[in-house]
């Protein structure tokens, strides 16, 4: 028997929460997302179908309450021969007991995994941390990919101090604003040179460092890259839907699991790959290539010793 479970979450960590959700029964599921009125036809069908994949896992994205509550007993019968995740974005969303799902909270559970690496890590160290430390390190540290290396970071930079402190993590921790880097990276893309710049002063003013806003750019660029290679699978779609059936399948046309995640397009937050895969459309390979030289030579300038790091990095920028 597979059966149902009834998820709580977000629209941009759908098919991140759904990948992990599936593994409940298989670890190579194969996902089929639908919402709308499209749920209806995707249900009827495959309880209708004479054989179904083994692996197959349905995922119904905020589907109407009416339509779940006509298919009711077709749901009863289609959970014995497959897996159903009912993801949800609306708190109150509540289905017939008949159906007896098992409900997962999304966003405690991460709440949960998080709370038990920072302690993990901060114990086998011999360390404690402040809550207000905790506190303003989960509020800094979005992407969960990134938690085990600002750990690393935070520990290094404490020494022989036994409690982390809210004046560590501020010291340590750069919070990063996604959507800055976008906007930077589609300035860039238009070549428009005031723009880059007011977007590089508002970042610096912030407090984020300049090697942070270097590290932060030539991971985009990459994944920037990675989304035009993978053009024909993404066939970039108009809405963040179409996108999703395509993005999906990313993860499957890697070869392995890699250690860094964090670095690759298929293990990005959905709505984020998104709006980089359009962004990449806006780019050449050329530039994109041009704008990694750029930053691999910046960084070798660095290493050497310079005064004038923001201008050097203005101007391999605006050269681009």
């Amino acid at each position: 028997m597979a059966g149902i479970v009834l998820a709580f979450g977000s629209k941009d960590n759908l098919m991140e929460d759904v990948h992990l959700l599936s593994k409940k029964w298989s670890e190579n599921a194969r996902i089929v997302v639908v919402s709308g009125p499209a749920v209806r036809e995707a249900v009827l069908e495959k309880a209708s179908a004479l054989f179904v994949e083994e692996n197959l896992v349905l995922v119904l994205f905020d589907p109407p309450p009416v339509i779940i509550s006509d298919l009711e007993t077709t749901l009863r019968l289609l959970k014995e021969r497959t897996g159903i995740i009912i993801y949800s974005t609306v708190s109150d969303f509540s289905l017939a007991p008949s159906l007896e799902v098992e409900r997962v909270n999304i966003e405690t559970e991460k709440q949960e995994r998080v709370k038990s690496k920072v302690l993990a890590a901060v114990r086998g160290d011999g360390k404690k941390m402040t809550d207000k430390a905790y506190a303003l390190l989960k509020e800094r540290v979005k992407d969960e990919a990134l938690l085990e290396q600002e750990l690393a970071k935070l520990i290094s930079y404490v020494g022989d101090k036994k409690v982390i402190e809210a004046k560590d993590v501020v010291a340590v921790v750069t919070e990063l604003d996604e959507e800055d880097f976008i906007n930077l990276s589609e300035a860039i893309a238009r070549k428009d040179r005031k723009r880059i710049i007011a977007i590089l002063d508002v970042l610096l003013s912030q407090g984020t460092n300049l090697l942070a806003i270097h590290s932060f750019m030539a991971r985009q660029i990459s994944l920037l890259l990675q989304a035009r290679d993978a053009g024909d699978l993404l066939a970039t779609a108009p809405e963040f839907r179409g996108f999703s059936k395509g993005f999906s399948k990313l993860k499957e046309a890697l070869d392995t699991t890699p250690s860094e995640r964090r670095n690759f397009l298929a293990y990005q937050k959905p709505y984020y790959a998104y709006n980089l895969s359009k962004s990449s459309q806006k780019f050449t390979d050329t530039t994109l290539l041009s704008l990694l030289r750029m930053l691999s030579q910046f960084d070798r300038m660095v290493k050497k010793g310079t005064k004038y790091d923001r201008v050097n990095f203005e101007v391999g920028l605006l050269g681009i």
